[in-house]
């Protein structure tokens, strides 16, 4: 019984988006025609353009076929173009998107400040999510093959992709690294599968860092009990995608989220509910802007490869099951990864009100890193606010900041 509840609110997460969509009949984010807050219904470049800051966009190839969209900010208002700039990489988390760098005021989003401190900033995106529905020879809506993936393939495959395409354009030998939440997992894989990048990273900035997870206290643990089934129905089901972007969030944000709705509340403690309690730094004002881009999707199994990791309390590869791990691994579980691998430096954010990477597991990690050279405690944060907390110029930015000026 209870994994029919859980199946069931899986299915209805992934598939009512597009659903309604069609039901209701809901103008198209592509075209323009959503009406309220105009960066609602924007791309990350039309948001960035629309603070007034240049924007490029950017297209990076998998080996394994994925094409991924990238941006790029060249400059700030303040810095103006200029060649040779030390180049800044900015990855999100699970279920994100680019945008989260720039939705924020010009004057505390990661994005703007370092542009506007003379860096060149890259915002990367992954397989899955808004920017990274395309492939050389897959259809996302008719070919099931597409979502057989999880933060393993990313980690493999997408970050190192978009680190060599930078690294190409830019021609710098080096660049710094800034991820949250899954970008910091994805990282530590990257460095692992093509240890030879470890040497190309000036600084790596984790926030809110993620390895293992068995001490989460967010309600996605709940799933866990159930992961090994929930993939395997699902896509008998013919569901493989979870919680893709689309104009039903735009219009929540919109609408439901709005600063002066009866359900703003909800959506406020929606947000603690799954992150972790913070009300003195949510700007409420923020919340349309955050909901109308975010989730930005993801496949199925991503998502159950993060239950398995509160299953098992270690982190591994994927879990096929016990045939599933021989034909793919040769041997009966899935082989654990190594933090040890990370030789690059690594410098550390987190905070006490996280509940997806809280202080036990940040502990374990960092204890596992050979390279650590700080780590910042910011007690009152929880895992959104290193993105988007009122206070994060001053706890987290700035000091990025200051690192980055003196390497």
């Amino acid at each position: 019984m209870k994994l029919a509840i859980v199946v069931l609110t899986f299915l209805a997460l992934a598939t009512a988006s597009p659903i309604l969509q069609k039901k209701m009949k809901l103008p198209s984010r592509a075209n323009g025609n959503f009406k309220g807050n105009e960066e609602d219904s924007m791309f990350t470049d039309e948001i960035i353009r629309n603070r007034g800051y240049p924007a490029e966009v950017h297209y990076v190839t998998t080996e394994d076929g994925y094409i991924i969209q990238i941006q790029r900010i060249p400059y700030g208002l303040q810095s103006g173009p200029a060649s040779g700039k030390p180049v800044v990489y900015l990855q999100h988390g699970l279920l994100s998107a680019s945008t989260d760098w720039v939705m924020g005021s010009v004057n505390k989003a990661l994005g703007y400040m370092l542009a506007d401190a003379g860096y060149d900033v890259w915002l990367g995106n992954v397989r899955g999510n808004t920017y990274g529905r395309n492939h050389t020879t897959l259809d996302p809506d008719t070919n099931s093959t597409f979502w057989e993936f999880s933060f393993d393939q990313i980690g493999q495959y997408d970050v190192p992709a978009n680190l060599e395409y930078i690294l190409r354009v830019t021609g710098q030998n080096q660049l710094s690294y800034v991820g949250h939440s899954q970008g910091t997992l994805t990282f530590w894989i990257a460095m692992e599968t093509r240890p030879e990048l470890n040497r190309k990273i000036n600084m790596m900035f984790a926030l809110a860092p993620v390895a293992t997870v068995a001490h989460m206290l967010s309600p996605i643990r709940l799933i866990a009990p159930y992961a090994d089934s929930l993939e395997w129905i699902l896509s008998n089901l013919g569901v493989n995608e979870f919680l893709p972007s689309s104009d039903l969030f735009q219009l929540v944000g919109e609408e439901a989220c709005k600063q002066n709705s009866t359900l703003l509340d909800v959506c406020v403690n929606i947000l603690f509910l799954l992150c972790g309690p913070d009300s003195e730094q949510l700007d409420t004002s923020m919340i349309p802007l955050i909901v109308s881009h975010t989730p930005a999707g993801t496949s199925v199994r991503n998502v159950v490869h993060f239950a398995q990791l509160y299953n098992h309390a270690y982190y591994a590869h994927y879990d096929y099951g016990l045939f599933g791990n021989i034909a793919n691994y040769g041997q009966q579980n899935p082989p654990k990864y190594n933090l040890a691998t990370t030789t690059a430096p690594v410098t550390v954010f987190w905070g006490l009100n996280d509940w997806l990477a809280v202080p036990e597991d940040v502990e374990w990690l960092t204890s596992q890193l050979p390279n650590l050279r700080q780590s910042f405690l910011v007690d009152q944060f929880n895992h959104l606010d290193f993105l988007w907390a009122i206070e994060v110029d001053r706890y987290v930015n700035s000091r990025i900041l200051d690192i980055l000026a003196n390497l």
